[in-house]
């Protein structure tokens, strides 16, 4: 991998010596029975042949079925996420199984081993069958400067579930970093878990002991929750590689394309990352400028083409040995992003030239009545439940919740056009806090008795404020917009072809929230006081640390997200170092966006 800043490579070779130590304690040759989600993943960090030097000789996918014939010279080995309800699938596969020949049976948790889970294989009747161990792969360098847990749980657990034992493997993880690139000097994090966070990696510190490297190839870490700036996962990416995802959905930095835009029965996957040079050449642009850029490579190629009809034999040569197969790679992957545009603005086009102004005002706290007449339109409408259902979730959010009348209103309208099973999905957005009753508790309790007092007893009147007690989010109260003027956080009019800001990536909307931070808290130096970032880090939802111990030495920042980045962030942060002069490193459990948060709450 190339860039400016440490070679991330070298986590993927600590994974891989890690896994190799896990399987090598299990005795024999082996057959793996990997989690579907875990096996691109796995996929980066182990090949096959990696796996086979440790023993492993069959890989299969767990399917809820028999499990695959063993032969006797083989072990069962599961590689499985540490739920419960993966748990209790393996459990019920293996029961099904067993004989007098199985032998011991050996389950690998990812990322830890919990108390709870071995207590189910007890009750399941398999403590002595089944040996427990645990895996925690590094963050996975899906790009020089991108890297990523690849929790694809960790976001409903952490903040839809309240369930924080998803913060031990980020602590691993940065004490990972740490270990191979040493300690880093300044730190900055903005969040409810970041002390719990640091004090977990302080912990893997004193047990696992100082990185050997003396010297600090990082020279600042900042970590944010992602709740902090739920406006970047809610509104609608506009460069290419957001709306790839937003279209075709990314995972572990692979895209597939289907047939309508291979234009054959066959489907392709693409690995995302700088070492495709065209992708990477139009990965971060604004998607209005995607065709003029590919037309012009097009018209490059055909020339190029064109130019070696009049070589000579010893030219000819040349061309065929050393420039031929680049230029076809670059031509087949010229249309292949061509059509993939193309596909991309026939979905999302029609809805663009009139969703894209609604976002625009909704930041800006402005048109709320037509803005909600947009919104229900697009319910009326029966527009995929996404379009709407980000819409309500923005407009709450920007607007710093609901008045109980809209809440109401939009929430019986939803019902009423997406199904009632998406009951589920409203009530967990509002667990979240993303949807919310506007004012808190006070206010909506307030308004509930004054049209309840007449004919509610005392106890109804409680359980009426425990249920408007959960329509309250979990962030200060009427802070949203405050935060965008104090952060100058809406762009002035910028070029989408040649951007003045990072807040092109939502066409101008916004600018990242965890981007300006970055870059106002790189400038402040060791003091925040008296400043526009300490004053608007007091209106921030959850705690803030800030340890400043001098210059690094180097101009190499990473930003890690607990519970998912988004793409549009990471071409924010990868603008933005080209004025900064720094090289920012985005790392999170996971790659988020609005849609995965929607398909997230829609989980029972």
């Amino acid at each position: 991998m190339s860039g400016l800043g440490p070679d991330m490579s070298a986590l993927t070779l600590l994974s891989q010596s890690n896994l190799a130590a896990v399987l090598n304690k299990i005795p024999g040759k082996k057959q793996l029975i990997l989690e579907a989600v875990l096996m691109k993943p796995l996929d980066r960090v182990a090949k096959m042949s990696v796996l086979t030097k440790t023993g492993v000789e069959k890989v299969f996918k767990f399917e809820r079925k028999p499990a695959p014939p063993l032969p006797s010279t083989q072990t069962r080995t599961y590689l499985v996420s540490a739920n419960l309800i993966q748990a209790k699938f393996v459990a019920d596969q293996i029961s099904d199984s067993l004989t007098s020949n199985t032998g011991k049976i050996h389950v690998i948790l990812m990322p830890r081993k919990l108390l709870s889970i071995e207590k189910l294989f007890e009750e399941e009747g398999l403590a002595g069958v089944v040996e427990l161990h645990q895996f925690s792969w590094e963050f996975i360098p899906l790009d020089y400067d991108l890297l990523s847990l690849e929790l694809p749980s960790f976001f409903r657990s952490h903040f839809m579930s309240g369930d924080q034992s998803g913060l031990p493997a980020v602590a691993r993880a940065i004490w990972g970093l740490k270990s191979l690139f040493g300690n880093i000097p300044n730190v900055f994090a903005q969040g409810r878990s970041v002390k719990k966070l640091l004090k977990l990696e302080n912990l893997y510190t004193n047990h696992y002991g100082q990185p050997r490297s003396k010297g600090s190839e990082i020279g600042h870490l900042f970590i944010f929750e992602r709740d902090l700036d739920w406006t970047s996962c809610l509104l609608s990416p506009l460069t290419y590689e957001g709306l790839l995802d937003e279209t075709f959905g990314i995972s572990c930095g692979t895209v597939e394309f289907g047939p309508e835009v291979t234009k054959s029965e066959t489907t392709t996957k693409l690995q995302l990352s700088c070492m495709d040079k065209m992708f990477d050449k139009i990965r971060n642009k604004h998607f209005a400028t995607i065709f003029s850029v590919l037309g012009v490579t097009a018209k490059q190629l055909a020339a190029a083409q064109a130019a070696a009809t009049s070589m000579n034999v010893t030219q000819m040569k040349q061309f065929v040995a050393n420039d031929l197969k680049v230029m076809k790679t670059q031509s087949r992957a010229v249309a292949l992003h061509i059509s993939a545009s193309e596909a991309i603005q026939k979905q999302k086009g029609s809805y663009f030239e009139t969703q894209l102004p609604v976002e625009h005002s909704l930041v800006s706290g402005m048109n709320q009545r037509d803005n909600i007449s947009y919104i229900e339109d697009c319910m009326a409408q029966l527009r995929p439940m996404t379009i709407p259902l980000r819409l309500i979730c923005l407009l709450s959010h920007c607007s710093d919740g609901l008045s109980l009348s809209d809440y109401q209103r939009i929430k019986t309208q939803f019902v009423q056009a997406y199904g009632f099973p998406h009951i589920i999905t409203w009530n967990n957005l509002v667990k979240v806090g993303i949807i919310r009753v506007k004012g808190g508790l006070s206010q909506s309790a307030s308004l509930t008795n004054l049209k309840g007092e007449s004919n509610l007893t005392g106890g109804k009147l409680g359980i009426v404020s425990q249920h408007v007690a959960g329509l309250v989010g979990a962030g200060k109260a009427g802070n949203f917009q405050q935060i965008v003027k104090k952060l100058n956080l809406i762009p002035p009019d910028t070029s989408l072809s040649d951007p003045s800001s990072p807040g092109y990536v939502f066409n101008g909307a916004y600018t990242p929230l965890c981007c300006r931070l970055v870059e106002e808290v790189l400038k402040a130096g060791p003091s925040l006081n008296n400043t526009a970032v300490g004053e608007a880090l007091k209106l921030l939802p959850g705690e803030t640390v800030h340890e400043y111990t001098g210059d690094a030495g180097n101009k190499v920042a990473l930003i890690i997200f607990i519970g998912g980045y988004t793409l549009a962030e990471v071409a924010a942060f990868r603008w933005l170092q080209t004025v900064t002069g720094y090289q920012f490193v985005v790392a999170g459990t996971n790659s988020c966006s609005g849609n995965k948060v929607v398909s997230d709450a829609e989980k029972l």
